[in-house]
C-alpha cells in the first residue's frame, strides 16, 4: 500500500554508502475532522466510502492548555472513582499506569512532620517564587498515576466469612485511583530544603528550540556522567509494569522501583545486580517481547569520541535470560544521544543522530546545549543481535537516507521482522520548525505562538530495512502533528496493523496533543476523535478486553486534562471505533499535568481488590509519616531488602 502524504525515500547502501534517490511523491486527499475517517489510496484516488465529511475541530484553547503545567500539591493515597458519563466495560480489568512531570515548583511537598530537616520555606503557588520554578516542564519531578479497573465480578465468600464480606467495598464498574510522587534522591533533597537545588540544565534550557522540545526534549540530561548535582534523575518519563515489578524511568539514570499497589518508592534499582555500577546511565525506554514474554532495556555510557551501549534482557520472572547472562555490550561511534529503540524477534534497533561535539565546551562543562550540535546529515541505524541470539552483540550499521531532516529524538512505536528478514518499524519523527525562541518562564505555552516556538513538527513514518542488501526505505504515513504512538501490547515486537496516537487539532500545523487518532497500516484508513477545545488528551494506551485476542477488540485509555475547570478524567474509547468518542469518563479527583508514557497491566497479578490497595496505601502513608524510607538508597530484585509488605506478594500462598 501507499500512505497518505507519502514521501518515499529509498537508498541502496553497500555497508555505509551515501547515495540515495527520491521516488515520485504520491498525492492523496485526506479528510480530517472531529470523529473523522480518512483513507490514503494510490496516485490521488480516494475511496469515498471510508470518509466522513464533518466540521474540523476547533483550534486549541492555549490558556486552558497552559494550566496543565501546575504543581500537584495533594497526592491521592487510595480513592474509589465512579464514571460520571457512560459505564465501564465489565471486561476491562487490570491496572493503568502513567508517568509524567508534576512538580514545577521545587520542594513543594513538605517532608514528614517528624523529619529532622525542616524546609525554611513552605510550599508556594507556582509562579510566586520564580527561583523555585523549573525552566522546562521536563525538569519537574515525576509522579505516577495508577487506576485499577475491577470489572464486575464479586469475590465469593462462604458463610463463615460473612463479617469479612460485610467490609468488602462494592467495586463493580468502578476504579481505584492513586497518585504519588516518585521519592527520588533529588526529590527528597529539595523537599527537605524547600528550594531548587539542581540547576545543571538551566543553561541548555535557555537556548533555542532544537533541543528543548516542549513535550520531550532532545537534550534530556547533563552530559557529566555518574551521580552528581548537575544530572538530576527526576524519574518522570515512563512507567512500566512487568513480572510483578513497577519501574519508573528517566534517560540518564537508574530506574526507580515502586510498590505496584501503593506507588510508594522503594529506591533506585540496578535490576537485580545486572547493572554493575550505581552511577550507570539507563534509557527511559523498555520494550516487551510479547511472543517470548520478555522485557528489554538499554543504557548508554556517553562519551565524546565513543559511547558504550549496554542491552539487558529479562525473562517473565524478571530474571536475566541464561544466554550471555542477558547482557550484550558494544561500542557506538561518537556521542550517542539515543532515547528509544525497537525490538524484533532477533534484533534491537537503534537510530543515532550524528552530532558535532565542541571539544573545549565538553571538557570544561559538559553542558549539552554548548557541547553538542545536531548535524544536518544522515543518521545511523544500528541493528544489534539480542542477548539471546546466537550472534549476540553483533552489529550492522547503515546510514539512513537523508531527506533534509535528521532522525533525532525519534519515538519508535513498534518493530518487527518479516519472513524474508526485512525489519519494519513505525516511528514519530521530530523536525525543528526553525524557531529560535525559548520560553523558560512558567507556564511556557499560554499562546499558540509560544507553543510552536518550543515545539518541533512531528509526523508518522514507516521504515523498511533489508539488512542483507543494505536497502532502506521510509514512507510518511501522516504529516499530522502526532505524539505518543502506541500499538496493542500483544503485538509488541510482532507484526502490527493498528497504530494509535495523540493528535493536534490543527492537522499538519503544530499544536499540542489533544485528540486520539487511529491508523490502519494495511488500508491507510485513519479515524480521529477530538474533545472540546479546552480539553487535552495524553498518550493513548491500549487495554485488552478479557477474552478477546483480536488486535483492535479492546479499549483505548487516556488521561484528559480539562483546562476550563482544571480537572482531569480518564476517558475510555473502543479501540475499533475511536471516532465514536469515549464510552466512559472517570474523574481522577485532581488535575493531573500533561504527562509522558505509561502502560496497562492486564495480567491477573495486577488485578488487586480495593481492600488490598487500601491496606498497602495506609501502610505506605504510615511508614512515611514515621520518616522511614524503604530501601532509601536502592532496591534490587534479588530478594535482598525485602520489605514487610512484600511478604504477601512473594509468600502469600504460605501465609
Amino acid at each position: 500500500m501507499k500512505f497518505s502524504h507519502s514521501l518515499a525515500i529509498t537508498a541502496l547502501l553497500g555497508g555505509q554508502t551515501h547515495g540515495f534517490q527520491l521516488s515520485p511523491s504520491v498525492t492523496t486527499k485526506q479528510s480530517r475532522s472531529v470523529s473523522s475517517l480518512s483513507a490514503s489510496v494510490a496516485e490521488g484516488s480516494v475511496d469515498t466510502s471510508l470518509m466522513q465529511q464533518q466540521s474540523p475541530p476547533s483550534p486549541p484553547d492555549m490558556q486552558a492548555y497552559s494550566k496543565g503545567f501546575k504543581t500537584v500539591f495533594n497526592e491521592i493515597s487510595c480513592s474509589l472513582s465512579t464514571p460520571t458519563e457512560g459505564e465501564l466495560p465489565a471486561d476491562l480489568i487490570g491496572t493503568y499506569y502513567k508517568s509524567g512531570p508534576a512538580m514545577f515548583s521545587a520542594g513543594s511537598l513538605p517532608p514528614p512532620k517528624n523529619s529532622l530537616v525542616k524546609p525554611k520555606q513552605p510550599p508556594v503557588p507556582d509562579g510566586e517564587d520564580m527561583s523555585r520554578m523549573v525552566l522546562h516542564p521536563f525538569e519537574a519531578d515525576g509522579a505516577v498515576l495508577a487506576m485499577t479497573f475491577h470489572g464486575y465480578d464479586n469475590i465469593e465468600m462462604g458463610d463463615d466469612d460473612a463479617d469479612e464480606a460485610a467490609d468488602i467495598v462494592d467495586t463493580k464498574g468502578k476504579v481505584t485511583t492513586r497518585f504519588r510522587y516518585v521519592r527520588t534522591n533529588a526529590f527528597n533533597n529539595e523537599r527537605k530544603k524547600g528550594k531548587k537545588l539542581y540547576t545543571g540544565m538551566e543553561s541548555t534550557r535557555s537556548g533555542g528550540s532544537a533541543g528543548n522540545d516542549l513535550s520531550l526534549p532532545f537534550y534530556r540530561h547533563h552530559l557529566l556522567n555518574g551521580l552528581n548535582k548537575l544530572r538530576k534523575n527526576t524519574s518522570n518519563t515512563r512507567a512500566v509494569y512487568f513480572g510483578k515489578r513497577l519501574l519508573t524511568m528517566w534517560a540518564g539514570g537508574l530506574p526507580y522501583k515502586l510498590d505496584s499497589l501503593a506507588l510508594s518508592t522503594d529506591g533506585r534499582s540496578q535490576l537485580g545486580g545486572i547493572i554493575k555500577r550505581e552511577e550507570s546511565a539507563m534509557s527511559s525506554s523498555a520494550v516487551i517481547d510479547s511472543k517470548r514474554n520478555r522485557i528489554l532495556f538499554y543504557g548508554i555510557d556517553e562519551e565524546a569520541n565513543e559511547s558504550t551501549l549496554n542491552i539487558y534482557e529479562f525473562n517473565s520472572k524478571f530474571q536475566p535470560i541464561k544466554d550471555n547472562d542477558g547482557t550484550v555490550q558494544l561500542k557506538l561511534p561518537g556521542l550517542a544521544l539515543v532515547y528509544d529503540f525497537g525490538v524484533t524477534e532477533n534484533y534491537c534497533v537503534f537510530v543515532q543522530p550524528q552530532l558535532k561535539v565542541n571539544g573545549m565546551q565538553y571538557m570544561l562543562n559538559k553542558d549539552p546545549g554548548k557541547s553538542a550540535t545536531l548535524e544536518s546529515q544522515s543518521s545511523l541505524l544500528h541493528i544489534v543481535a539480542r542477548p539471546g541470539n546466537k550472534d549476540a552483540g553483533g552489529m550492522k550499521t547503515i546510514e539512513i537516507p537523508f531527506d533534509g531532516i535528521p532522525e533525532a529524538n525519534l519515538q519508535i512505536i513498534n518493530a518487527y521482522e518479516t519472513e524474508d528478514g526485512v525489519i519494519i518499524f513505525d516511528a514519530i519523527r521530530s523536525a525543528d520548525n526553525g524557531g529560535t525562541k525559548s520560553n523558560t518562564e512558567w507556564p511556557w505555552a499560554s499562546t499558540l505562538g509560544d507553543f510552536q516556538n518550543m515545539s518541533s513538527k512531528k509526523s508518522l513514518w514507516r521504515y523498511e530495512v533489508n539488512p542483507k542488501e543494505g536497502l532502506i526505505s521510509k514512507d510518511c504515513i501522516s504529516q499530522d502533528q502526532l505524539y505518543f504512538g502506541v500499538v496493542n501490547s500483544s503485538t509488541s515486537a510482532q507484526k502490527h496493523r493498528y497504530v494509535y496516537a495523540a493528535a493536534g487539532a490543527m492537522g499538519e500545523g503544530i499544536a499540542p496533543p489533544q485528540g486520539i487518532t487511529r491508523f490502519d497500516t494495511d488500508t491507510g484508513a485513519q479515524e480521529s476523535w477530538f474533545p472540546e477545545s479546552y480539553e487535552f488528551c495524553g498518550e493513548p494506551m491500549y487495554a485488552e478486553r478479557r477474552g478477546d485476542d483480536s488486535e483492535d477488540g479492546g479499549y483505548i485509555l487516556s488521561t484528559l486534562f480539562n483546562g476550563k475547570d482544571e480537572s482531569s478524567e480518564l476517558v475510555v474509547l473502543k479501540a475499533s471505533d475511536v471516532a465514536a468518542g469515549p464510552i466512559a469518563r472517570v474523574p481522577i479527583g485532581i488535575a493531573v499535568p500533561h504527562g509522558c508514557h505509561g502502560c496497562f497491566a492486564a495480567t491477573d497479578d495486577a488485578n488487586w481488590t480495593y481492600e488490598q490497595i487500601e491496606r498497602r496505601a495506609k501502610l505506605a502513608d504510615k511508614m512515611e509519616t514515621r520518616g522511614s524510607m524503604w530501601n532509601e538508597v536502592k532496591s534490587d530484585f534479588s530478594g535482598l531488602g525485602l520489605r514487610f509488605d512484600d511478604m504477601e506478594e512473594y509468600f502469600g500462598d504460605l501465609m
